[in-house]
């Protein structure tokens, strides 16, 4: 029997929980003898180790985006390590000067070169060029939301990305409130709910720790540049916890960190911290185990990864209800779940789990069980089922 040749189309493989579903998903396909492959407008995928291959699109940037690329000391058109470009990046540069970066058409023609047996996309542009390319079993993995479609390609994105919501794919929705707003565009879409899964094989209870916190509590926190990550908040939620109990704050940032130093400057922590840049999941799963409470502060997720990763690790999480983790994340039982933008309520349950021993220990037992039940396995039999019946 000939493998079915699946293609993930993709925008950018950099580091993100949207890229880290796509490739242990291709990566579980391909364990199960399809052939599969990423194709992508750029990104360095160095970050994870992965047997599926990627392949980049060539294509050529504007001449009048190359001056502000090359002022802001971001990408050239050059080779960078695997990757030629970084099409999220460009596209925000090209919304700020006024012109329109069309970098669906180069995506389409790359795929209909290709010519697979199945094409998924991943992100509504690539749903454009999927559409596009004439491939005949279309698939559509959402892991999009209006708050990151907005954030990242404005009001006109926004507009697309409800359009594209509408086109006849059949939809593989990362969680249930994706699966709600795709049918909420589109009433009779046909859409399945893959969830999200967690590597329960890296991300385990640790016994080494990370830092000497002097006897401190231990407060985690993820800071992401984008507005509906609630970096601030968290910084706001973290100095309250202090002026209650001092603490000691393990951080994780993105590799670019000029918002890192306008966040504290505005801030201004009066915590003691230390900062984390480009960890790997090892690492990640040490920082994770090493805290007293792994704090989780965005306004909207589509799935919302970290806190089941907490979980995995025995760590007790405090999580904003942001959408896509209540199919996971039950107030009580495996978390303490607290309106998003409201740092005195994240501020006030992470000292309850600070002081209330019997609490924490019933939330890291519940959240162990809770993240063996998202393995990644679960999530690849669901894309497979899906293959083996799409043209019925």
């Amino acid at each position: 029997m000939i493998a079915l040749k699946i293609l993930f189309a993709t925008y950018d493989v950099g580091l993100s929980g949207g890229a880290r579903a796509i490739f242990k998903v291709a990566e579980g396909l391909k364990e199960r003898n399809y052939d599969v492959v990423i194709l992508t407008l750029g990104g360095d995928s160095s970050w994870i180790s992965s047997r599926v291959p990627v392949q980049y699109v060539k294509y050529k940037i504007p001449g009048v985006l190359k001056l502000p690329l090359s002022l802001g000391k971001m990408i050239f058109f050059r080779q960078i390590r695997t990757a030629e470009v970084y099409p999220i990046e460009l596209e925000g540069i090209s919304k700020k000067i006024g012109i329109h970066l069309d970098l669906v058409r180069p995506l389409a023609e790359a795929l209909m070169d290709i010519n697979p047996d199945v094409a998924v996309a991943t992100w509504y542009p690539t749903a454009l060029a999927v559409w596009l390319s004439g491939v005949e079993r279309r698939l559509f993995f959402v892991q999009d939301f209006p708050d990151v479609v907005k954030e990242y390609t404005g009001e006109y994105g926004l507009k697309v990305f409800e359009k594209v919501l509408q086109l006849p794919f059949f939809f593989l929705a990362n969680s249930s409130y994706t699966k709600e707003l795709i049918l909420s565009h589109n009433m009779d879409a046909r859409v399945k709910v893959t969830g999200v899964g967690v590597d329960i094989e890296t991300f385990y209870p640790r016994n080494h720790k990370m830092i000497d916190s002097s006897g401190k509590p231990i407060i985690m926190a993820i800071l992401r540049s984008a507005s509906f990550k609630g970096a601030r908040i968290a910084l706001k939620s973290l100095n309250i916890v202090n002026r209650k109990i001092p603490i000691y704050a393990l951080l994780v940032v993105e590799s670019k960190t000029d918002y890192v130093k306008k966040l504290f400057n505005e801030e201004k922590p009066t915590f003691r911290y230390t900062i984390y840049r480009n960890v790997d999941d090892d690492t990640l799963a040490k920082l994770y185990s090493s805290s007293d409470v792994f704090i989780f502060t965005s306004y909207r997720e589509s799935f919302g990864l970290p806190p089941l990763e907490a979980m995995a690790c025995g760590t007790p999480v405090v999580t904003t209800d942001c959408g896509g983790n209540r199919d996971y994340a039950v107030n009580g039982y495996n978390a303490l779940v607290v309106p998003p933008g409201d740092p005195q309520e994240i501020a006030r349950a992470v000292v309850e789990l600070l002081k209330n021993g019997n609490l924490r220990e019933r939330l890291i037992d519940a959240g162990l069980v809770t993240a063996k039940q998202w393995k990644w396995d679960k999530v690849i039999d669901r894309f497979d089922d899906v293959l083996r019946n799409i043209n019925q």
